[in-house]
């Protein structure tokens, strides 16, 4: 190679290590959603999309339908998206039908006006709007909602059980004979008349580097140094989505809201999964023992240990296992 061309190498290397540096310093935003799109791709899943009464819904989708084996739905939680099942879809064989779905205001889905109503029991209806129009009632599915999702899925499994072949119910959103620091302040802002009450969570509302570092650490047993650039591109990436989770976290937090799992539990009749972590610092792991009673059809409860409340990113390997050693377990029971 001439003298020329290796000089030209050098700029060209140099011009990459300047634009990347300065990405990573001014924008590294940029970083949070390459990293997204690339776990999602390496999981298996392919984005795709579906439109709901003008309003266009994400999903990501892997594997294929077969006949006699039923699909995988997954319902990500508060202020997450698909992107949170990438470890569980990834360690899934291809012989699984699985679709993840981003619900309304999450992800790659578009944000409901501010007339709208957000409510779980619309939300629960779009759910089937979208499963109709993917044809995925023709055959019943194993619904999987973690959180949030938890309680929807409980919600939907209890008002169209002839779509459900199994429910696994992950740290499900209700309140907790024991109740978590976290929701012992917001209870305590409720009694206080407090009406913007994602004002008083700053644990899922951060502001800074330091204040998501706060996040991860509350979400999960489990946690690693993340540079605080990454940090201060997860700040970035959440932003956007703030006015819309402020809206949801308030109607979520409204003492109605607390018991609508617990109450509709008797009314599911499906082969129930609960999975939850131990060191679950946002929803309290005693909701376990109050869910096996209520539920009529609670075939197992998984409690995991040094698992906190985001366990698709602190112990995905074990809630990979657990899930599929309940399928496995429901087969056999067929054959």
């Amino acid at each position: 190679m001439t003298m020329i061309g290796m000089m030209a190498l050098t700029y060209l290397f140099l011009a990459g290590l300047g634009a990347f540096l300065y990405m990573y310093m001014v924008h590294p935003v940029i970083f949070i959603h390459l990293y997204f799109r690339i776990s999602v791709w390496l999981s298996g899943l392919k984005l795709k999309y579906v439109n709901i009464d003008d309003m266009t819904i994400c999903y990501g989708e892997k594997g294929k339908r077969r006949k006699g084996q039923p699909s995988m739905i997954l319902l990500h939680g508060f202020t997450a998206c698909k992107f949170m099942w990438s470890p569980l879809a990834k360690n899934l064989s291809h012989d699984c039908h699985v679709i993840a779905v981003d619900l309304p205001g999450h992800g790659d889905s578009d944000t409901p006006t501010e007339d709208e109503d957000i409510s779980h029991t619309t939300t629960v209806k779009k759910m089937n709007q979208i499963i109709c129009r993917l044809g995925l009632e023709e055959e019943p599915f194993h619904l999987v909602g973690m959180s949030m999702g938890g309680a929807l899925a409980g919600l939907y499994a209890a008002q169209y059980p002839e779509h459900i072949h199994s429910l696994t119910l992950i740290c499900p959103a209700m309140r907790t004979p024991i109740e978590s620091p976290f929701w012992g302040d917001i209870h305590a802002a409720l009694e206080q008349g407090m009406t913007n009450l994602h004002e008083k969570c700053t644990l899922l509302f951060p502001q800074s580097a330091h204040q998501v570092q706060d996040m991860l650490r509350f979400v999960q047993f489990n946690n690693s140094w993340v540079p605080k650039q990454i940090l201060q591109g997860v700040v970035d990436f959440r932003k956007n989505y703030y006015p819309f989770y402020a809206r949801l976290f308030n109607m979520i937090a409204q003492p109605d809201n607390h018991h609508l799992l617990r109450d509709c539990a008797t009314k599911i009749t499906a082969p129930t999964q609960i999975i939850w972590g131990e060191e679950d610092q946002v929803i309290h792991a005693s909701g376990a023992a109050v869910l096996k009673e209520l539920l009529p059809n609670c075939v197992r409860v998984d409690l995991i240990p040094r698992c906190g409340h985001s366990m698709s990113t602190d112990r995905p390997g074990a809630m990979t296992k657990a899930l599929l050693t309940f399928r496995s377990g429901l087969e056999q029971k067929t054959r």
